[in-house]
């Protein structure tokens, strides 16, 4: 091949590539509103915080940002949504695990593929869990807590429903220690906490910020948290990993996603300008006082982080038998 021939080729590319990030007028992106895709109903953790990132978005890309919720389905319809949009960066998902590292394993078949559907942005922020109890309650750290289990095999426990990365947690933690509990699903997090309350189930896997208004009054005991490290909110309760089982970690997040194909120069933006919202401002202070933990990532590292939790959600999957179809 000759020197102008390699020399017209890579200008083709390089072309090819700074027409991509272009708008449909030929009009650098973005150049018209941005619709962020949220896969649960208003009023929700994930609704919330898409509603906190459009301000940011707006502000950094000079863009009206439309929140759109495509609820139903164990969030399939906003998948199908997404995964159906033109890749061109004016559509933006807000994913949690659900929705690329269980799905997979929970139905049959899926009427979108993760890998080939989206390209991961970045992770906005993790979700923290605790093993939760009364205050009464026999124990009052985990090496007392499964102590307790163990002398009492078939005690129940509540999670906020069947096959969520709550009920996944709280099996991988009962595969590690050696535990005979059973699961009790609840339509949501609401309901298994007031039964909590009641007296009516003994112990509680929960995402932290559900919990957390009991937890500040003192109505409820974290005995444990699932995160890697302690939660500035919460200093006093220790981590699974520090409590004599080093290297837990389990959890929930949320990230942002757009259609794969979209440009890599419009993926570039979109990191750089979600990981400078969520690192300080309004939308840091935001996600900490919902006791979440503001967590970035480069589009790579959350590939790899989506592919570590599919591999443990679907090994869990299937040992448990779940399905959703």
């Amino acid at each position: 091949m000759t020197y102008g021939r390699k020399f017209i080729q890579a200008a083709a590319v390089l072309s090819a590539t700074l027409l991509a990030s272009m708008g449909a007028a030929g009009q650098p992106y973005p150049s018209k509103a941005i619709h962020l895709v949220v896969a649960y109903p208003a009023g929700g953790a994930s609704d919330a915080l898409a509603r906190q990132i459009g301000p940011v978005l707006t502000d950094k890309l000079g863009q009206v940002v439309i929140v759109e919720n495509r609820a139903g389905g164990a969030t399939v319809i906003a998948a199908q949504a997404v995964a159906g949009s033109a890749p061109d960066g004016y559509t933006i998902a807000i994913f949690d695990p659900t929705t690329v590292a269980m799905n997979p394993y929970l139905f049959k078949k899926l009427p979108y593929e993760p890998v080939k559907s989206f390209q991961p942005v970045s992770l906005l922020t993790r979700i923290p869990f605790g093993i939760m109890v009364l205050p009464g309650f026999p124990a009052n750290n985990l090496k007392e807590f499964v102590a307790h289990v163990k002398a009492n095999p078939g005690l129940n426990f509540a999670s906020s429903g069947a096959g969520n990365p709550v009920h996944l947690a709280m099996e991988q933690f009962k595969d590690v220690a050696g535990l005979s509990i059973n699961h009790v699903p609840y339509k949501g997090g609401a309901p298994a906490i007031q039964d909590l309350l009641g007296g009516h189930i003994p112990m509680i896997m929960m995402d932290i910020p559900s919990a957390m208004p009991h937890i500040k009054a003192g109505k409820i005991k974290v005995l444990a948290l699932t995160s890697a490290k302690r939660l500035e909110q919460l200093p006093e309760v220790p981590t699974i990993s520090e409590s004599g089982y080093p290297g837990f970690e389990a959890g929930s997040w949320f990230g942002a996603f757009v259609p794969m194909g979209t440009p890599p120069a419009i993926v570039a933006r979109l990191n750089s300008t979600l990981r400078e919202g969520v690192a300080g401002g309004a939308l840091n202070s935001w996600i900490k006082s919902m006791t979440f933990e503001p967590y970035t990532s480069t589009p790579e590292e959350f590939s790899r982080r989506i592919a570590s939790d599919a591999g443990i959600y679907g090994k869990l999957i299937k040992q448990l038998g779940l399905t959703l179809d």
